[in-house]
């Protein structure tokens, strides 16, 4: 089923920030492939049957979050392997400061921080942070794909952000050890 032109233009120039959010969803490279391909399915599918949604961007990012969240719930197991090195290849590639090799010393290090800081807060909170902050969705986007009201994106946002600043300036902030529990 292929897709109208407009509506997989979004979604090809979408494709980074969905895989990464998928990604950081499912805490694998494999399974977040898999969704993403699995919305364009389900886009494709749902296109065909109805018009244009008023804000494509969104609406395709909520497709793959449920489609991630059915993934997470037919899991058998509560644990899953944390990767985050693609969002931090990702954020590198768009932040690095390519000037000097200290300066990229200093980038890889903040970097590997934030990702540590955001693996470590809970999922509602780190999704919102992602959806509004690196993928730049509106807030009423975010709220979109959440399913919440618009007053509590912008209250997770809050909490996220000041939780974040804690998170990275703090001296014990644990490093990646790979495997993690699933947040609920």
């Amino acid at each position: 089923m292929p897709l109208n032109e407009s509506l997989e233009a979004v979604f090809r120039s979408e494709l980074d920030g969905l895989y990464r959010m998928a990604l950081r969803l499912l805490g694998s490279r494999e399974e977040a492939e898999d969704a993403v391909q699995d919305a364009y399915i389900r886009v494709a599918g749902a296109s065909s049957r109805q018009e244009m949604p008023k804000h494509p961007r969104g609406w395709i990012f909520r497709v793959l979050r449920n489609l991630c969240i059915d993934r997470l719930r037919t899991r058998t197991s509560r644990l899953r392997v944390v990767t985050a090195e693609k969002d931090i290849e990702t954020l590198a590639q768009h932040h690095a400061d390519p000037r000097t090799p200290e300066s990229d010393l200093l980038n890889t290090d903040a970097l590997d921080r934030v990702a540590r800081a955001l693996d470590a807060m809970p999922r509602e909170l780190s999704e919102v942070l992602s959806l509004v902050v690196i993928e730049n969705l509106s807030y009423r986007e975010a709220a979109a794909v959440t399913g919440v009201p618009l007053g509590t994106v912008r209250s997770r946002l809050s909490r996220a952000r000041d939780m974040l600043r804690s998170l990275v300036e703090s001296p014990d902030l644990p490093r990646l050890s790979g495997i993690s529990k699933v947040r609920s």
